[in-house]
């Protein structure tokens, strides 16, 4: 059963700690010693205080009695002198006998507490190292398992969100999921502790006084409940904002070059401001409702305070306590219980707080891959016999607008197949099907007769390749990016597929050469020389399945007869589909499929093509055309 409210959330959160429950424990145990220890130490409080106000009272000396025996005989009798001295030495002697008592006494309780000093030492740092050793490794691990749940999401799923969401998911989310675990780990486990033994040692030093506090206690937590809720609800809301301002930032410098093309920095910085506005508004409605928690806490404490000192002046004055309990009790109360109780109410306003960044992470959780391996699935080792689309259509929206109408097209093994059309006809859509980037709403794709529904994702793509129309580098060497192809390759293997992207020369001309780091986005290359990498990284693969989406089409004409060199070489023996939008490059492709609106109007060679009156002939004039113009 699903579990809900503070509590359920609470406990959701907390099992990320169950693989380090033994550091729990011990960080558990290292409070109750640190608590326990801290707690004998005040109760020593009742007999230092009794000792010196009892002390004082009692230690006054009376004048001695000279007692002068006036019948005795003159040369019996003592001297008066002698007689004093006798008699003040043994009083005096009495008095130095009760101080060195009391003195041993004070020693004694400065003994134990000296001895609870390396005690209170060794447990304050075991609990604090063991609590933040716990929640650091959940917050890794959190932050961790939802990259790998975010990651085999298909494309459609990172479409329809903006990035800016998830990366602010991934940040702030889980900056404030920390806190929240700051605040569990520490105020809501240690804090039960200290509050327990702050009580057990009021009731031991005056029971009734104790009865009295109790009854105070729902003055104190009822507004903490009540503003908590607001907190929760507030905290939510300015995370969604805050995910707002940062998927605007991230789209502001992702499109730095436009903005500056077209002198729109003053429209985007108003925008910037508009967003961080409506944060503000709605993070001061929560800076409202935590101070007035914190507020509260503190009017209770003060008022607890002074009627705390009021009661104590009156069992004074009637006897009914001892300084020393009284003295005890106050300190219990006033450094223990209603100390903890504050940070409890301060801590239970940052969980809500953090528990509306933990909702968010957590509905990432909730949300299943659309694409998944059926149980069935079957590992795709080699290729025997190539690619069938059976009555395959497809549409983003569920059907409302298909994109693809039942295509039905097979590829055999080591084809080399170009498909053309003009822009929308579904070119690109087409290919995305094949290595499951999306499932069709109809039909089915084939590899070797099995509905690639039932392999393995992960042994699919290992044999495809893909090169498409939008180049994507990392921030990374180029070596980096070149390996992306394939992890582990050899050094001779990596320049042997940029010798082949016509990208060698280029790369080692650099001062640190295969080392060199592209930027972001790769933003420090050409077009031209970011497709020639991203072709690189497809040679480095050498999958038997290869898809090139408009591969050259960021090349100039000079590196593009070097590399479509390079591509005929490669896709020997390769079942290769081509989407191209310069038809000279696919004259001596096998066959040319021909889309229009979604569906194959055409398919052959390019010389039967061009000898019917059919879409693409008139498409080829109309290139040639504007080549020539």
């Amino acid at each position: 059963m699903k579990k809900s409210g503070l509590f359920g959330e609470c406990a959701r959160l907390l099992l990320f700690a169950k693989p380090y429950w033994k550091y729990v424990a011990l960080a558990i145990f290292s409070m109750v010693i640190y608590t326990s220890a801290n707690g004998i130490q005040i109760s020593l409080i009742k007999p230092i205080v009794d000792k010196l106000l009892l002390g004082n009272t009692n230690t006054i000396v009376a004048l001695p009695k000279i007692d002068i025996d006036q019948d005795a005989p003159s040369h019996k009798k003592p001297s008066l002198v002698k007689q004093f001295k006798k008699q003040v030495f043994h009083k005096f002697s009495f008095i130095e006998k009760l101080q060195r008592l009391a003195t041993n006494s004070f020693t004694s309780i400065g003994v134990t507490m000296a001895i609870f000093a390396p005690i209170i030492f060794l447990s304050c740092y075991f609990q604090q190292y063991f609590r933040n050793l716990v929640m650091w490794a959940v917050v890794v691990d959190i932050r961790n398992k939802v990259c790998d749940h975010l990651l085999p999401q298909p494309l459609s799923f990172f479409e329809n969100r903006k990035s800016g969401d998830l990366l602010s998911r991934l940040t702030n989310d889980i900056a404030v999921t920390q806190s929240g675990l700051t605040v569990l780990f520490d105020d809501i486990l240690l804090q039960p502790l200290k509050l327990i033994c702050g009580l057990t040692l009021a009731f031991y030093f005056s029971w009734k006084l104790s009865l009295l506090i109790l009854i105070a206690f729902p003055a104190i937590f009822i507004p903490v409940l009540v503003m908590g809720k607001k907190i929760k609800k507030h905290g939510k809301s300015s995370l969604r904002h805050l995910s707002d301002l940062t998927d605007a930032l991230r789209e502001m410098f992702a499109g730095i070059r436009i903005v500056k093309a077209f002198k729109m920095e003053a429209e985007e910085s108003r925008e910037i401001h508009e967003i961080s506005n409506r944060f503000f508004m709605k993070r001061m409605k929560l800076a409202k409702a935590k101070a007035i928690n914190t507020s509260t806490s503190e009017f209770v404490y003060t008022l607890g305070l002074a009627i705390l000192i009021i009661l104590g002046g009156y069992v004074i004055m009637s006897k009914k306590i001892t300084p020393g309990e009284l003295g005890g009790f106050i300190t219990a109360i006033g450094f223990m219980v209603i100390t903890t109780i504050k940070k409890l109410a301060k801590g239970y306003a940052s969980l809500q707080e953090s528990l509306a960044g933990v909702n968010r992470v957590f509905e990432l959780f909730a949300i299943e891959p659309a694409i998944k391996d059926h149980p069935e699935a079957v590992a795709l080792k080699n290729i025997h016999e190539g690619i069938s689309f059976d009555d395959v259509s497809f549409s983003y929206d569920n059907g409302k607008d298909y994109i693809l109408k039942d295509i039905n097209l097979t590829i055999s093994k080591g084809e080399i197949v170009a498909i053309v059309g003009k822009s929308g006809a579904g070119k690109s859509t087409l290919i995305n099907l094949i290595p499951r980037f999306y499932d069709p709403v109809k039909g089915s794709v084939k590899i070797d007769k099995i509905d690639i529904r039932k392999i393995k994702h992960e042994s699919l793509l290992a044999q495809i390749a893909i090169v498409s129309q939008q180049t994507f580098l990392f921030n990374r060497s180029l070596r980096e990016n070149i390996l992306y192809g394939r992890k582990g390759a050899s050094d001779e293997e990596i320049y042997s597929a940029a010798k082949s992207a016509n990208i060698h020369d280029y790369i080692i001309d650099l001062p640190k050469g295969y080392d060199t780091v592209v930027g972001e986005l790769g933003l420090k290359l050409s077009g031209g020389q970011r497709q020639r990498i991203a072709i690189a990284r497809a040679i480095l693969k050498n999958a038997p399945i290869l898809l090139l989406d408009e591969a050259t089409s960021s090349l100039d004409y000079e590196s593009e007869k070097l590399v479509q060199d390079a591509l005929n070489n490669l896709i020997t023996g390769k079942t290769t589909i081509i989407v191209a939008h310069r038809l000279s490059t696919i004259l001596h492709c096998d066959r040319i499929i021909v889309m229009k609106n979604g569906c194959i109007v055409e398919a052959g060679s390019h010389k039967s093509l061009m000898s019917e009156e059919g879409e693409y002939k008139r498409v080829y004039q109309l290139h040639s055309d504007t080549l020539q113009a």
